[in-house]
């Protein structure tokens, strides 16, 4: 079994841990009223997608980049979990899997959250792309990454205009304070 292997099996193991971990973390944070409008399945679809393009060998007509390009890809998957991880930790109560929002709710503007508006998100996009390094397919590396860029997109849309209606003017001075929402200077 080569490294690229037991890493992917290994990436399935904490990615199923780390996204139980997350729903049994937040499911009391859960209300019926969700303004998700289906995001949350695009985002699921987005990342399967990707998962099959990983696993398969659809595009091996591509020249593979180098071998040590693997420990890269371990190195950003991995930094990906720990910041999804802690970025949702840090939200707590706010945080939840549906794009909601309860009069209880605070904005979090602090943290990882004064860097980019949507660090978990972040994180679950390095996880993704630092997986699709692993097979060192450049052409799996690039459709992965438009895949995750247009499922996050939709989301992005859906989750800030539902914080938008709830925080009115604060979510707007958010948003220009914190100008990125994704990657710092680049989304």
């Amino acid at each position: 079994m080569n490294l690229q292997t037991i890493f992917t099996y290994i990436f399935f193991v904490i990615f199923i841990s780390t996204e139980m971990w997350i729903k049994n973390k937040t499911k009391s944070n859960n209300v019926n009223d969700s303004a998700d409008k289906g995001s949350r399945y695009i985002i699921i679809g987005s990342v399967i997608s990707c998962l099959f393009l990983i696993n398969g060998q659809f595009l091996d007509f591509v020249p593979h980049l180098p071998s040590l390009t693997i420990y890269l890809g371990i190195l950003i998957s991995l930094a990906g979990f720990a910041l999804r991880v802690y970025a949702v930790n840090y939200l707590g109560k706010n945080f939840t899997l549906a794009v909601q929002t309860t009069d209880s709710q605070q904005l979090v503007d602090h943290g990882p959250y004064s860097i980019v508006r949507n660090p978990a998100y972040t994180g679950s996009i390095l996880s993704i792309l630092g997986l699709s390094i692993t097979s060192l397919n450049p052409l799996t590396i690039i459709i992965s990454l438009i895949l995750l860029v247009l499922g996050y997109s939709i989301r992005l849309r859906v989750e800030e205009k539902a914080l938008g209606n709830h925080f009115g003017k604060n979510y707007e001075a958010y948003c220009q304070k914190v100008r990125y929402r994704v990657f710092p200077y680049i989304w």
